[in-house]
């Protein structure tokens, strides 16, 4: 908004400013003139003598009213917009939905009042001269565009509150007459708002609050995530897991239901813990298992309720036939690799290739069909490792192969998305991968090949037991005896360490508990370490029936990322599980080895999957064969991940993108009048409720700048002129009739 001004003029005398001096120097003036008149001396006859004296008088008169400094002074006064700078929360708890800006309104997410308070402002800016800035602050800075925010409010998707940091930075760069602050007041990082008032001690700033929000702490239910295989087989039972958090249920259960065409729902019932406020979000967790018996497309939905609360979720699933196919890479045949071998044989739904490196290396089998054996040469080129979801190395260093083939062995985990299972033995020669290339897919850190066979050789008692994260994803599940009451095994290979992003699936009942099973996703594949070699033993008496559970769930899962289509490319989020505002990486990658002729560019399209209608479009940049883009997680919910643009998308695997609120801003979502009239209380403001209230109690706040300018006359040429002029004038007269 452009100030209003205006101009007014005036005569002054600079050096005669006071009415006593200008008097002075009329006295002065008139003195002057009449001694000039009578005292002129000789003068010539006639007009001209009268001339002569006027010119002198005059001239005496000019010279005194110049030296009084007359001169034009311009004054323009310009009426300055009062300052507003409106800041405005975009914290994930302005998400909720829980106030109503009058009597009968409906509940309205608490951002949506910023978009009142922008409509009342809008009203009146013009007739009481406001100047107002919006921005933004909850760990989401920036200026707001006034238009925008009056259509609507804008996403409040940030994942912390420095509140107190924010307003301080924001008065310090903009320098405002008025704060408005529209806010619940929750802090949940950085320091208190009533820090503020004192730190702006005087600073001519009023500050208003617009408390946004409830203070009642209300029921909640919400689906955090629905985690099954995208990709599913067909009559193979699933794990689903269900993590949904809740806050201030009624005493009972919540009743999980899982629905699935064409089927009986199953339903299981979990008792929320609850503990601590009432106002806390606490998380819990069902699991079950589906079925698939139709090939192609599927919708599987999730719903979670107790009493009038209700939540549900679909997750779209693509069935097919899958039989895995192993390709196991072996020094020797040990017992461990002889019996997992006949395992695997054993099973309809794995085909498995087996070789040996003893001596030279040889294909393991005989008396069956190439198709059922494999090759009759080791099948490490990148064509041939595309059609192998899982690759077992066991006991095997990497003089085992050429560099050729371990380059081979990285691409068909990192684009292909094949699995890697990593098997010591008693040679220890797999420590030998640690100073290669290949050495980055070991999930763990590992000594030398010494200190491994010492720990195989020493034979100690071991007792397995799945950990919270196996259990979390559905894995290991032993069936009716725990994997602790087992035969024992003995020995294992010793661990130095985790590598970042490792998890640990099974650990043994040492103290502190070894781990012993250790997987680690690798770009589109994943990793697998097994620190032990004698889970044949569990075979005493019941056959394959551990063996065979164990190992085979374990081959399942490393071989998750393994696409099943005929699909060139994967489209992916890194992490797929993402709080709101958290910083993550979309990627395109070739599904197997890089694609001839791929795209110029790719454009990438996330959909909120929960039927809002939110969408956004980004732009991947190339990266070495694929294509990537960080971005902060969007706002809560369910994305789908699809082209528009680039590559076809029938040739795209695409994925889900799930983002979580921020817990630390969900964890007590009430209003927090006090911290909001702590800020206010100390500038003399009021924190209102209404947008309408607080737009009518605004101070005044213009104010009024005047610029003088004066134009001097008694230091101007033509003031010079006309003395000299007049003076000449006498001069002359007098010189023309001789006289002196």
């Amino acid at each position: 908004m452009s100030p209003a001004s205006q101009q007014s003029s005036s005569f002054i005398l600079e050096h005669a400013p006071e009415p006593w001096q200008a008097l002075l120097a009329l006295v002065a003036a008139a003195l002057l003139a009449w001694w000039g008149w009578r005292r002129y001396g000789p003068h010539a006859g006639g007009g001209a003598g009268v001339v002569a004296r006027l010119c002198r008088a005059a001239g005496l008169v000019a010279l005194v009213a110049l030296i009084a400094g007359p001169a034009w002074r311009t004054t323009t006064t310009s009426h300055l917009p009062g300052r507003v700078l409106v800041a405005i929360d975009r914290s994930a708890s302005m998400a909720r939905s829980d106030w109503a800006p009058g009597a009968g309104a409906a509940r309205l997410p608490r951002i949506a009042a910023a978009s009142a308070l922008a409509s009342a402002l809008a009203k009146v800016a013009g007739e009481r001269t406001l100047a107002v800035e919006y921005h933004a602050i909850g760990a989401l800075s920036g200026p707001l565009d006034a238009t925008a925010l009056v259509s609507g409010p804008p996403p409040a998707t940030g994942a912390s509150s420095p509140l107190a940091d924010e307003l301080e930075r924001l008065v310090a760069e903009y320098r405002p007459d008025h704060l408005v602050v529209v806010s619940d007041g929750r802090v949940t990082a950085g320091s208190g708002l009533a820090s503020l008032p004192a730190a702006w001690r005087g600073r001519e700033l009023g500050i208003s609050a617009l408390a946004t929000g409830s203070d009642a702490v209300e029921p909640e239910l919400a689906i955090d995530e629905i985690a099954v295989n995208r990709e599913v087989a067909l009559d193979e039972r699933e794990p689903v897991t269900v993590r949904f958090s809740h806050r201030a249920l009624a005493p009972g259960p919540v009743t999980v239901t899982l629905f699935l065409d064409g089927q009986e729902p199953t339903r299981i019932e979990v008792q929320p813990e609850g503990g601590g406020e009432a106002a806390t979000m606490h998380a819990a967790t069902a699991r079950l298992e589906a079925s698939f018996h139709l090939e192609g497309p599927a919708k599987l939905r999730v719903v979670v309720e107790q009493g009038k609360l209700r939540r549900e979720q679909e997750v779209a699933v693509t069935v097919r036939v899958r039989k895995l196919k192993v390709l196991m890479l072996a020094h020797r045949p040990l017992y461990e690799m002889r019996y997992l071998r006949e395992a695997l044989k054993r099973d309809k739904t794995i085909t498995l290739h087996a070789y040996l490196a003893e001596g030279k290396w040889r294909r393991w089998g005989a008396g069956r069909s190439e198709a059922e054996l494999g090759p009759d040469h080791l099948p490490l080129s990148p064509g041939e490792l595309r059609d192998y979801d899982v690759i077992v190395i066991s006991d095997l260093g990497p003089d085992a192969f050429r560099e050729s083939e371990l380059d081979a062995l990285e691409v068909a985990v990192h684009h292909g998305g094949s699995g890697l299972v990593w098997m010591p033995g008693e040679t220890g020669a797999l420590a030998g991968f640690s100073r290669v290339k290949l050495g980055a897919l070991l999930p763990v850190e590992l000594p030398d090949a010494a200190a491994i066979s010492r720990g195989f050789l020493a034979g100690e008692p071991l007792r397995l037991s799945r950990t919270a994260v196996a259990a979390s994803l559905g894995l290991l599940d032993p069936g009716e005896v725990p994997w602790q009451d087992l035969p024992v095994l003995y020995g294992s290979s010793p661990i130095s360490g985790l590598k970042p992003g490792a998890d640990v699936l099974v650990q043994d009942q040492r103290k502190p508990a070894q781990p012993v099973v250790v997987t680690s996703p690798y770009f589109a594949g994943r990793t697998l370490f097994v620190a032990v070699d004698d889970t044949w033993r569990w075979r005493r008496n019941v056959g394959d029936r551990y063996l065979h559970r164990f190992h085979s769930q374990l081959l399942r899962y490393v071989a998750s990322g393994r696409r099943i289509g005929n699909q060139e490319w994967r489209l992916f989020a890194n992490p797929r599980r993402a709080a709101s505002g958290e910083l993550l990486t979309l990627s395109l990658m070739p599904a197997g080895p890089a694609v001839e002729n791929p795209p110029e560019s790719v454009t990438v399209r996330l959909t909120n999957a929960g039927g809002e209608g939110a969408e956004q479009l980004l732009r991947l940049d190339r990266e070495g064969h694929g294509y990537t883009a960080r971005l902060p997680a969007p706002a809560p919910g369910t994305w789908n991940l699809a082209i528009a643009a680039g590559p076809d998308p029938r040739s795209v695997d695409t994925d889900q993108l799930l983002v979580l609120p921020p817990a630390d801003e969900l964890r007590d979502p009430r209003l927090d009048l006090a911290a909001l009239e702590s800020l206010t209380r100390g500038a003399g403001g009021r924190v209102f409720t209404s947008p309408d209230a607080l737009v009518a109690a605004l101070p005044d706040l213009r104010r009024s700048e005047s610029i003088s300018v004066v134009t001097g006359w008694w230091d101007t040429t033509w003031a010079l002129v006309l003395i000299v002029s007049l003076f000449a004038v006498d001069w002359a007269i007098r010189r023309l009739n001789r006289l002196p």
